[in-house]
C-alpha cells in the first residue's frame, strides 16, 4: 500500500522519515509530497520516496490515503485540495471548521463538557471588552483564529488604569492608550474576550497541558503524550516557542497541586480520549490529530483553551510516528480494504496496548538515536 504525506515542508521532517521506517515493516510505503506536486491532468503526483534509506523522487498514481496537514487548505492551493477531496480518502477534508467561539458554544450545550468551557464573547465593539472587565475584572483576549498563542493580551482593570501583558512584557496603560491599542490591534481582527484563570505555577509562570491525540490501530483515540507547556518568564501564556520549557504531568502536578494531582492527572488522562470523539461529531468528518489545550486552575478544575487540529509535534516524534503507521494500517485493513497475505499474517500492534506501545516507543528512541548520529550534517 503507498500512502502519501502532504505538508508544506520543503523536504520531509524527521517525523515523516520514522513513520516511513515504521510503516516499511507493515508493507506501507510512504510518499512526501507539497501541494504543487500533485499532476492533476495526469492524475499522478511526483514526491519523495525512502529508498534505501534515502528521499528518491517518484513519480506515482495518487495513493488511497493521504494524510494532510491544515496547512495544505490555504486559499492557493485550493483546486489541488478541491481534486484530491474527490479522488482519495483524506486524513482531514477541512470539512465544518469550528471557530474557538463555536465550539465553546456546542460544549457548552453539552452537560458531560459544560464545565470545561470559559465565558467567551466575540468581541464587535470597544464595550464589549469593557463589559467582560466590568464582569471579571481580568480577561484575555485572542483572534479567533489564532495559531501557537500569538497576538493575545491579558488585561486587567485596576482603579483608572489598564494593567496589559503581551508576550514578556507587561504595561500600565491609561483609558486613552488601552483604547488605542483596540482600535490598532484588535478592532475588525475577529478578537475573543474571553474570562481569565489563573493556571499559573507556584512560581508564577503561566502554563497549559497540551494533551496531544492520535488515532492508533484500531482506529480508536489515544493520548500520544500528555505534557505541560510552561512560560517561563511570560506574562501571557505557556509558549514554548517564546522560550518556554515543557514537563511530564505527574510530577509538575505533585509538586503544583500537592494531594489533588491524582485526581487531576486522571481528569486529563479521560479528557483525552473522551473529547476528541466529540470534536469529530461536531465536525462530522474524519480526524486523524488533534492538540487540545487545556487550563487548569488553582482549586484543580480544567478548562479548555483551544483546539488544535495542526498541533507540533518535535517534542514526540516517536509516539506520533507508532501511532501514525498504525493507523495507516488500520487504514488500509478498515477502510480502503486492501487485505493481501502480507495484510493478514501480521497483527495490529494497537491491540496489544498499552505494552507494545512503550516497548514499541524504545525501539523507535534506538532508531532516532542513529538517525541523529549518522545524518547530522543533514
Amino acid at each position: 500500500m503507498l500512502v502519501g504525506v502532504m505538508s508544506t515542508y520543503i523536504r520531509p521532517p524527521k517525523l515523516i522519515r520514522i513513520t516511513a521506517l515504521i510503516s516499511k515493516a507493515y508493507g506501507i510505503d510512504i510518499i512526501f509530497v507539497r501541494p504543487p506536486d500533485v499532476n492533476i491532468e495526469k492524475e499522478t503526483l511526483t514526491g519523495k520516496m525512502l529508498i534505501n534509506n534515502k528521499w528518491v523522487t517518484q513519480e506515482r498514481e495518487i495513493p488511497d490515503f493521504i494524510d494532510i496537514t491544515p496547512y495544505c487548505f490555504k486559499k492557493k492551493y485550493k483546486p489541488v485540495t478541491d481534486y484530491l477531496k474527490e479522488k482519495t480518502f483524506l486524513s482531514d477534508n477541512r470539512d465544518n471548521i469550528l471557530t474557538k467561539e463555536a465550539l465553546h458554544e456546542y460544549l457548552r450545550e453539552d452537560p458531560k463538557y459544560a464545565h470545561l468551557v470559559l465565558p467567551t464573547h466575540n468581541v464587535s465593539t470597544y464595550d464589549d471588552i469593557l463589559n467582560y472587565l466590568d464582569q471579571y475584572s481580568k480577561v484575555v483576549l485572542k483572534p479567533s483564529d489564532g495559531i501557537q498563542g500569538k497576538r493575545i493580551y491579558i488585561v486587567e482593570k485596576t482603579e483608572d488604569k489598564y494593567k496589559v501583558g503581551h508576550n514578556t512584557l507587561e504595561k500600565n496603560m491609561s483609558e486613552d492608550e488601552f483604547f488605542n491599542l483596540f482600535i490598532e490591534k484588535i478592532e475588525n481582527q475577529r478578537y475573543l474576550v474571553q474570562k481569565y484563570i489563573v493556571s499559573r505555577t507556584l512560581q508564577g509562570d503561566p502554563f497549559d497541558c497540551r494533551i496531544h491525540v492520535e488515532k492508533n490501530g484500531s482506529g480508536k483515540w489515544q493520548s500520544a503524550k500528555n505534557y505541560i507547556r510552561i512560560g517561563i518568564g511570560q506574562k501571557v501564556i505557556s509558549n514554548v516557542n517564546q522560550g518556554g520549557g515543557i514537563a511530564d504531568p505527574i510530577p509538575f502536578l505533585k509538586a503544583n497541586y500537592g494531594g489533588k494531582w491524582k485526581e487531576i492527572d486522571e481528569k486529563l488522562k479521560k479528557l483525552a480520549v473522551t473529547l476528541p470523539y466529540k470534536i469529530e461529531e461536531l465536525r462530522g468528518t474524519h480526524i486523524m490529530s488533534l492538540g487540545i489545550d487545556i487550563g487548569i486552575g488553582r482549586d484543580g478544575e480544567l478548562y479548555l483553551f483551544e483546539v488544535n487540529d495542526g498541533p507540533a509535534f518535535k517534542s514526540l516524534i516517536g509516539e506520533i510516528a507508532y501511532l501514525r503507521s498504525n493507523y495507516y494500517k488500520y487504514i488500509q485493513r478498515n477502510i480502503i480494504g486492501i487485505n493481501n497475505s502480507h495484510d493478514v499474517s501480521m497483527k495490529n500492534d494497537a491491540d496489544k496496548a498499552p505494552g507494545v506501545f512503550k516497548k514499541s516507543l524504545k525501539q523507535i528512541k534506538n532508531i532516532m538515536i542513529t538517525f541523529k548520529s549518522k545524518y547530522k550534517r543533514k
